[in-house]
């Protein structure tokens, strides 16, 4: 297998993820956090975001977000998490009854409330979200009292009975804004939901349970091999273990790749069906995400799919290295870096403030390029700001993305508080665990650990100054440094 070179030299390393972004539900995995883990594919930037789905509070008497547009919150950057059908996206099992939905926050804000929405069980899943697609009543509502929640937090509801495909829709209000985070789940009741089964034809069917997992996943090449994986309680069953080699570049799609792995699925293993279940209660292949159905008293509990590639060598490179940026000076300042680039790149770059705010942005084309680049910010003030990058060859395929974080400072003392010997970002002497500092004796980034049991970075103040960052006694207890 051939490997792509990728070169990268940064002065600060951070994810994809952003640092001023908030907070997305991680179970049941959203459609969002399933696109970060590969499970939903052709997602867009949601992919490295899916915190950061956020709009004006008020759903549902609200026009935001818009109808059709519920599971972006109406953002055109998401728009991809918008496509509705039967068999768009990867479905998470679920049965009526009480259930533990755990949200990841990666700023924790002062919350309202958190609550949570179903689809009505006549609704139609191959329409836009809408609201008359749910039943407007939250099944569930958590009071957040104002206050900030844990970096996971648990929290118990009692889903309602449904069958089949579903889509919840979660909403974190947040208290000290007027927006709030968005969520849809998708999620599979089966035939039964869970419960008692009915008399219909479907509940009928020999094919009774659904397994985790699905046959769907990422677009491949010709030459790559996917590979199905049943799995029971005591591990992988590898007599199921199923194999397709792609023949061509259309059977590559996975929407084609994951009809023929089913057929053949069906062809050769007698335990379970892979497909869509109709009306009548057959299970049937289909040119999208395929569910794998088992019978009553199976002892599979989920399938999982895997792959062997033959990746095509990527030769461009791109190195961003002396990274500065100068003071703010009447709303603005400027940022400049050296890029080195092998082959041809499409270069693209903006710099962003701790809230999200676009300050500055590039976008250019470099051709073996040995230069500097500075981009000018305007409307910015004293503080945290990020430079994001992202690289992409002439054939479209995005090699490199980072993260650089920036502490911009005024010409006074903005930003420093008292006698402190660093800058605070806003102007505080304690933070939650996470908070980005600049100490300007060394020139240093710091991030701060969080003390035990409190989810708040060791107190400094300027008597207690053996946990300043990098130069104190014991600065390592409290910080990492980022730079």
């Amino acid at each position: 297998m051939k490997l792509s070179k990728i070169m990268l030299v940064m002065v600060t390393v951070a994810t994809a993820t952003s640092a001023f972004a908030h907070g997305y539900i991680q179970s049941p995995a959203s459609r969002a956090e399933m696109c970060k883990l590969g499970q939903n594919i052709d997602c867009g930037l949601v992919t490295y975001e899916p915190q950061s789905v956020e709009r004006a509070s008020g759903f549902p008497t609200n026009s935001l977000p818009p109808d059709g547009q519920l599971a972006s919150a109406g953002i055109a950057n998401y728009s991809q998490l918008d496509k509705q059908s039967l068999n768009a996206w990867t479905k998470t099992p679920m049965t009526a009854g009480t259930h533990e939905f755990v949200w990841h926050h990666t700023a924790p804000h002062k919350t309202a409330n958190w609550r949570y929405y179903i689809t009505k069980q006549n609704w139609d899943p191959n329409k836009p979200l809408s609201r008359d697609q749910f039943d407007l009543n939250p099944f569930c509502t958590i009071n957040g009292n104002g206050q900030a929640p844990a970096m996971t937090q648990s929290m118990k509801c009692n889903v309602p009975e449904r069958t089949g495909y579903q889509v919840i829709y979660g909403v974190w209000e947040i208290a000290d804004t007027a927006n709030s985070f968005y969520q849809a789940v998708d999620v599979d009741f089966g035939n039964s939901g869970g419960t008692t089964p009915d008399e219909t034809p479907a509940a009928a069917s020999e094919w009774f349970k659904t397994l985790s997992g699905q046959i769907s996943g990422n677009n491949i090449n010709a030459g790559d091999k996917v590979i199905a994986r049943f799995f029971d309680a005591n591990g992988e069953v590898d007599s199921m273990r199923t194999e397709l080699t792609v023949s061509s570049a259309a059977q590559g799609d996975v929407n084609q790749w994951s009809y023929d792995l089913a057929k053949k699925i069906n062809a050769t293993q007698s335990d379970v069906r892979v497909g869509v279940k109709d009306e009548s209660g057959e299970v049937s292949p289909i040119h999208g995400a395929n569910s794998v159905f088992v019978k009553n008293g199976s002892t599979l509990k989920s399938v999982a799919i895997s792959y062997e590639e033959q990746k095509a060598v990527v030769n461009e490179a791109v190195t961003v290295s002396n990274v500065q940026y100068s003071k703010v000076e009447n709303g603005q300042a400027t940022v400049s870096y050296h890029i080195n680039t092998t082959g041809d790149v499409n270069f693209e770059a903006q710099v962003m403030n701790h809230n999200g705010a676009e300050k500055g942005y590039l976008k250019q084309a470099m051709n073996n390029a040995n230069q500097d680049v500075t981009m000018t910010l305007t409307d910015v003030a004293a503080g945290h700001h990020m430079l994001k990058y992202y690289a992409t060859n002439k054939d479209g395929t995005l090699f490199a993305q980072d993260v650089v974080d920036m502490m911009l400072e005024g010409n006074s003392a903005t930003g420093n508080t008292g006698n402190y010997e660093f800058s605070f970002p806003d102007g505080i002497s304690s933070y939650k665990a996470g908070t980005i500092v600049l100490q300007p004796k060394n020139g240093k980034t710091y991030q701060c650990k969080p003390f035990p049991y409190s989810g708040f970075c060791k107190q400094y103040s300027e008597t207690s100054t053996q946990y300043s960052p990098g130069v104190g006694t014991h600065w390592k207890e409290a910080w990492v440094v980022k730079n």
